[in-house]
């Protein structure tokens, strides 16, 4: 049956490539990090194909100088990201995801 299903689907697919669109989970990321580390963490976001929408960098005279960086990212490039993002900031870096819905996804990515 899975055979099946997968000649379906590909044949499907090639037939009407136009019409047809492959979709990924997206989430929605906050990511608070020291604010001498923003440039890097924005650089890896980008590098995981995702997309910064907001940096929200800390006052001077604030005492715990962190900034606050939003985007989305795909599900599939956030897997195991907390071991990624305590190594590239020392530890002092965190974050959280949220669901936000699907997107249409590279499929030369791949």
């Amino acid at each position: 049956i899975r055979a099946a299903a997968s000649y379906a689907i590909s044949t499907t697919m090639a037939q009407n490539k136009q019409h047809c669109t492959v979709l990924e989970p997206t989430m929605s990321l906050e990511i608070t990090v020291p604010k001498e580390m923003v440039g890097s963490v924005l650089s890896d976001v980008t590098t995981r194909r995702g997309t910064v929408a907001d940096v929200i960098m800390s006052n001077e005279n604030d005492t715990h100088n962190k900034s606050l960086v939003r985007g989305q990212v795909p599900l599939v490039e956030i897997l195991g990201y907390a071991s990624s993002l305590r190594s590239l900031t020392a530890g002092e870096g965190a974050f959280s995801a949220e669901y936000k819905g699907h997107s249409p996804c590279d499929i030369s990515s791949y």
